[in-house]
């Protein structure tokens, strides 16, 4: 029990802090739906699953490997973050209105969504330094543990970063059904902006 709650605290900390992937999945669910936000939600919790597996198994094997990356993995991140941010700005800039969910809302989009998620938070330099930073004390706790440690953790991992992100999945639904288009677009282009930020800090650290 003490595992699975250590790994819900460890997965809230992580998803809590408003970075890049949680503004890109407000602006999804502006733009496309709740029912699209999910995916998105569910992918970025999956691969916080995945990462705490691996750090709970392996942790001391990755501070070794990771150790002499750190700079370049900032510079990957920071373009990533970039791109990301100028492509919300100009979705916003050349969108008219803001798509029917009920149009977008398709298997394909849903998991066109999930892998487009998955594949920026795996890339995403916030989840990996965060799971690097506490991959010491991981390690310290995992020491004679089992596999079923190792899913507890994961599982506890999951489930904390999941419930937030499906807090701002549905924070974004309620916005947008009080507020008019013109005012979703200011959101996306607020965000835009912030991820932009982001990316010059990453390198600037």
């Amino acid at each position: 029990m003490d595992v699975l709650i250590t790994g819900a605290l460890a997965g809230l900390a992580l998803a809590i802090p408003l970075g890049p992937m949680a503004i890109l999945l407000i602006s999804t669910t502006l733009k496309h739906g709740r029912g699209i936000g999910i995916f998105g939600a569910l992918a970025m919790a999956s691969v916080d699953f995945s990462y705490a597996a691996l750090v709970f198994a392996f942790g001391n094997v990755i501070i070794n490997l990771l150790t002499g990356w750190v700079f370049p993995l900032r510079v990957l991140g920071s373009a990533i973050l970039v791109y990301v941010g100028v492509k919300i700005f100009l979705d916003a800039r050349k969108s008219s209105k803001i798509e029917n969910p009920d149009l977008t809302d398709s298997t394909a989009s849903r998991f066109k969504t999930y892998a487009k998620f998955f594949g920026l938070t795996v890339l995403n330099p916030a989840t990996a330094f965060y799971f690097f930073g506490i991959t010491p004390s991981v390690a310290a706790l995992s020491q004679g543990s089992g596999f079923w440690s190792i899913a507890i953790f994961a599982i506890g991992v999951f489930a904390g970063s999941v419930v937030w992100q499906l807090g701002l999945v549905f924070a974004a639904h309620l916005t947008k059904s009080f507020t008019d288009v013109r005012v979703q677009h200011r959101i996306q282009y607020a965000g835009a902006i912030l991820i932009l930020a982001l990316a010059v800090g990453l390198l600037l650290k």
